[in-house]
């Protein structure tokens, strides 16, 4: 992979097909709410995937996935209420190191996403043992950016995380799903119980 360090502790590499669109097996190249050009120079932009794993089948379904830009990224989570952002970092005060979780991935001679993305943040659940799943990351144009980010988030620490927000804040969730989101209609029910990561 090319690999360049980044701002001392913030490493890239090309993004790795894990965070390409599913229906096109190529890089997201346009943001879900603006239309802008992802892949340009210098653009920072935020991919967030949700999927459906069948264990017995050894298959996959993605329920949703969006590329947006880091300044409609900004926009939407302002109707975050401040409530929701405190329980929300006050839960991953709780559960994660970040800081151990960086150091310990960061410094191998290779980026490789499938390190980074093995285990749910939370719980440490294998992801091939998680029936859903969503995973983030950060990406600079054509790279992924390798810091806290990216991260999988398995079901039960998304309900836990769901619990913890509030009415104002779902229902921004909710409008930016109905407004963005394209679900196939065999997962409909399915993602009308999930909700988005990147808020």
């Amino acid at each position: 992979m090319n690999e360049k360090n980044n701002q001392d502790t913030i490493r890239s590499a090309r993004i790795d097909p894990l965070f390409y669109e599913s229906t096109t097996g190529k890089p997201f190249n346009r943001c879900i709410s603006c239309d802008r050009n992802l892949l340009g120079k210098g653009v920072s932009y935020m991919i967030e995937k949700a999927v459906k794993q069948y264990k017995d089948f050894s298959t996959t379904d993605t329920i949703f996935e969006y590329a947006l830009c880091m300044d409609c990224y900004e926009e939407i989570a302002q109707g975050m209420s401040e409530t929701s952002k405190k329980r929300i970092s006050e839960y991953y005060e709780t559960h994660v190191d970040f800081e151990k979780r960086r150091h310990q991935l960061i410094k191998k001679p290779e980026l490789v996403p499938d390190e980074w993305l093995e285990t749910c943040l939370i719980t440490g659940t294998r992801r091939e043992q998680l029936s859903e799943y969503q995973i983030m990351c950060q990406c600079l144009g054509d790279q992924i950016l390798y810091y806290n980010l990216p991260i999988l988030i398995g079901e039960s620490a998304m309900d836990e995380m769901i619990q913890l927000l509030s009415n104002k804040t779902l229902g921004e969730m909710g409008k930016f799903k109905d407004k963005f989101l394209g679900v196939p209609p065999e997962l409909k029910d399915l993602f009308d119980d999930r909700k988005i990561l990147i808020l």
